[in-house]
């Protein structure tokens, strides 16, 4: 008996090998290798990307702390003014005086000489901010001081530690928001002012800027390449054509002496700054980022020119500050501007008294 075998036919579909042929891996590894590189791009232009933003947060920061250290020095500033007698041997009215001072404006008009590296403007002042190099005076916490802020511009080698060489490394040039701290017991003012109240000179300023050793001035922030101070009257005064300009038409206040006595206002009063402190003060700190300050030094001259010839008259500040960050811009420079109005709380301005 034969024995019947049935073949079973397999079909075509099961006996072709499944699997890529060699171009359609070529293809896929070349397709993967592009989508590798495309995302390593990615990846690399985003942390360049957030390296230099961090960057520069971290860099402005450091010019808003100096900002907020600036204007609220400022808001602290007092004279203590008094009424008393014009003239003691024979009085014929009571005035308004005081032995401390309040100084701001181009550092030019306001240091003379003494403002030589230095750009834009300046603040001197009394506050009660109890700073003393004498342990002993660490009770004195509301003692008075002399504070003040400037910017210079010059090299860093006053801040180098002393191990290092002269010239190794090169200075570095760099625009620097400087604050004087006159310790309590350097307290000067008095030296000039006590018996003698009309005095108008600033060696109280001046003395501890020239000293050549122990100069109780320090660096508050890199890169901040000007300062404007704006003295303003309050809204409430503002009235018969008063601005924002009027009390300080040049950005120089002096409560010394009433610099505007000569104002053809008809309440000209109300303008009268000696021994007053400006009711409110504008304070505008313009600041670069590093990238920018390495390139400064051959700006130097011509931003030192612009801002000087920008904040002449008060009146045009908004166009200045606008014509300023155009100009910066232009040059490829990155800036930061940062600008508020402070309130002196020591201020207790009068419109009554004409001297």
């Amino acid at each position: 008996m034969k024995r019947l075998i049935h073949h079973s036919a397999t079909p075509a579909s099961r006996r072709e090998t499944s699997g890529f042929t060699l171009v359609e891996l070529l293809v896929a590894a070349a397709i993967l290798s592009l989508l590798v590189a495309l995302l390593l791009n990615m990846v690399t232009q985003t942390s360049k990307t957030w390296k230099a933003t961090s960057g520069k947060i971290e860099q402005f920061r450091g010019a808003r702390d100096a900002f907020d250290s600036v204007t609220r020095r400022v808001s602290q500033a007092t004279l203590n003014s008094y009424l008393d007698y014009d003239n003691p041997a024979n009085p014929t009215s009571y005035v308004r005086k005081s032995e401390l001072r309040f100084l701001s404006g181009p550092a030019t008009n306001v240091l003379g000489i003494l403002a030589s590296n230095m750009t834009g403007m300046a603040v001197f002042f009394q506050a009660p901010n109890g700073f003393s190099t004498n342990s002993s005076n660490s009770i004195l916490q509301n003692a008075l001081n002399t504070w003040g802020y400037f910017i210079e511009y010059a090299a860093d080698t006053n801040t180098r530690p002393g191990f290092l060489q002269p010239g190794v490394p090169a200075p570095r040039y760099r625009y620097r928001l400087m604050e004087l701290m006159e310790p309590t017991e350097s307290l000067s003012i008095y030296n000039y002012t006590s018996g003698n109240p009309s005095y108008t000179n600033i060696e109280w300023i001046s003395n501890s800027l020239g000293m050549t050793s122990n100069r109780p001035v320090h660096v508050v922030a890199e890169n901040v390449i000007a300062m404007i101070l704006l003295p303003k009257l309050s809204r409430n005064d503002q009235t018969n054509g008063l601005t924002d300009s009027s009390l300080a038409p040049n950005y120089l206040y002096d409560s010394s002496t009433n610099r505007n006595a000569s104002l053809a206002w008809p309440n000209n009063a109300i303008l009268n700054t000696r021994n007053q402190l400006p009711p409110v003060v504008q304070v505008t700190l313009v600041a670069v980022d590093e990238a920018s300050a390495v390139r400064l030094p051959s700006l130097y001259a011509s931003l030192s020119n612009t801002v000087g010839g920008y904040f002449n008259d008060a009146s045009m500040f908004s166009n200045n500050i606008s014509l300023l960050q155009s100009n910066l811009a232009s040059k490829g420079i990155s800036f930061r501007v940062f600008t508020t109005d402070v309130m002196l709380k020591g201020a207790k301005w009068s419109s009554s008294q004409t001297n």
